[in-house]
């Protein structure tokens, strides 16, 4: 509705009250190159004393990608360096279970099409009183292709509101996805269902185990290795044996001193279903 004051014109609404900019848990989308970013929240809202989710969501061009925590052969993970507000934290990034990309002719671990790298965050019960907040975060990746390009960086802003009723369930778009994304990172492997050994002679890992959780015709089981000594580059062996399975993981060339255990995430698939995951930490022998 259009009111005339003091010789300005004004726009209010029907009721006549100001109304101030929806907060829509989302922050303006950044380009840098190859690849776009934003910021997501499952919460237009929060309240102090609380969690909930943040995610940086990156959108590749065809062809491009860029890196999970641990690259494989090639690559650097993406950084997340955040600037918050008294009260705030955020925990380590919960990374998207990788894919196998290409950067040339290496086989590496990371990212195409559009991925969520999620981050939970809290705010203490002495958070200050204010209306809203303000996220700030400079996310910054190598993309590469046929070839790598470094990131140069991108500035990402989040604004949401505050509400001190202690009822600020306020559900964005985005909530839905965050959620399953969540849902969907690995949870560890039972307790004593695999076991790890190196093979110095044939400078080989073995990861072994009896039987998965349910029986069915294997017909894909990947091993995502976090503790940079496994090669990303090479095929991974599954043999079935008198004691079960055995998976051989030919070591890297670049691989460094011996690790105390294997540390990664396990990718299984049986027959017309889809891809499981488990996180995997396991002593070696």
């Amino acid at each position: 509705m259009l009111h005339f004051l003091g010789g300005l014109l004004l726009w209010l609404p029907a009721n006549g009250a100001s109304e101030a900019a929806p907060f829509t848990g989302a922050s303006t989308s950044k380009r840098d190159r190859h690849v776009e970013a934003r910021l997501l929240s499952n919460r237009s809202h929060i309240t102090p004393g609380e969690s909930w989710w943040v995610a940086l969501e990156l959108k590749h061009d065809p062809t491009w990608h860029t890196y999970w925590k641990n690259g494989g052969d090639a690559g650097v993970p993406t950084l997340i360096k955040w600037t918050l507000p008294e009260g705030i934290t955020a925990g380590p990034i919960k990374w998207e279970v990788p894919q196998i990309v290409k950067m040339g002719r290496l086989d590496v671990y990371g990212y195409e099409g559009t991925c969520l790298l999620l981050t939970e965050f809290k705010s203490n019960t002495n958070a200050p009183e204010n209306s809203q907040i303000v996220i700030e975060a400079f996310a910054n990746w190598m993309m590469c292709s046929q070839t790598c390009l470094p990131g140069q960086g991108v500035n990402l802003q989040l604004k949401l509101g505050v509400d001190h009723s202690g009822q600020s369930n306020r559900e964005t778009k985005w909530s839905e996805r965050i959620q399953r994304a969540v849902n969907e990172l690995p949870g560890s492997a039972p307790e004593g269902m695999f076991k790890g050994k190196l093979d110095p002679e044939l400078n080989q890992f073995h990861l072994f185990w009896e039987s998965f959780p349910k029986f069915g015709e294997i017909e894909d089981v990947y091993y995502f290795d976090l503790t940079e000594q496994v090669t990303s580059d090479e095929p991974q062996t599954l043999e079935q044996t008198a004691h079960g399975w055995r998976l051989s993981l030919p070591r890297a060339s670049y691989a460094s001193k011996i690790p105390s255990v294997m540390r990664g995430c396990l990718r299984w698939k049986l027959a017309g279903e889809d891809f499981q995951w488990f996180q995997l930490e396991i002593p070696l022998k």
